[in-house]
């Protein structure tokens, strides 16, 4: 039982996210279920590296609910017009490059398939930090736009760089010294 509980945790997380898609604004409740998210999306993977219960399919289930995640923000804030148009193009195209390495992963290693990469960690964290950061700077998205979409930018090559270096196929990448060792 204990081999599945990040994959339990992950699956709440997607379910959690799905129900931030039915949110017309940023209310308490919808905090809840986010933080929870977030919280949820820390515990699944530490819990799988210490438990040595590590999967394609774990990893799998946390990129789905990472992204539904962060796509049922983004609705929230394009929908209150909070985020400038530059920035979700800017964004899609770096996420853009985590489907080409996907992509190249495919042909190098016979699987389509994210990596959870140093600065996809990065990306996910001041992600979560979105909402408080908007907060921060009085709503002003440019600048809080600006730090996600250069962190996203060094994701999209670092996962490029990773699926092009690695001989073998990789799938958690935690420090500087793994990523340059490739």
């Amino acid at each position: 039982m204990k081999k599945h509980i990040p994959n339990i945790i992950s699956t709440a997380r997607i379910i959690a996210a799905v129900v931030l898609f039915f949110f017309a604004e940023i209310t308490f409740p919808f905090v809840a279920l986010y933080i929870f998210c977030g919280l949820s999306d820390f515990v699944d993977g530490k819990l799988a590296r210490k438990w040595e219960v590590t999967s394609v399919l774990g990893a799998y289930l946390d990129t789905v609910g990472d992204v539904l995640t962060y796509l049922a923000l983004v609705k929230i804030l394009i929908s209150q017009n909070l985020v400038p148009l530059w920035a979700i193009i800017w964004y899609i195209v770096a996420m853009a490059g985590n489907l080409i390495a996907a992509v190249i992963a495919k042909k190098r290693f016979g699987e389509f398939y994210f990596i959870h990469s140093l600065f996809g960690k990065i990306l996910g964290v001041t992600l979560f930090l979105l909402p408080l950061g908007m907060r921060l700077t009085h709503n002003n998205s440019a600048v809080c736009m600006s730090v996600i979409c250069v962190v996203a930018t060094l994701s999209a090559f670092e996962t490029i760089y990773i699926q092009l270096k690695s001989k073998e196929m990789l799938t958690d990448i935690t420090s500087f010294k793994q990523l340059f060792s490739l």
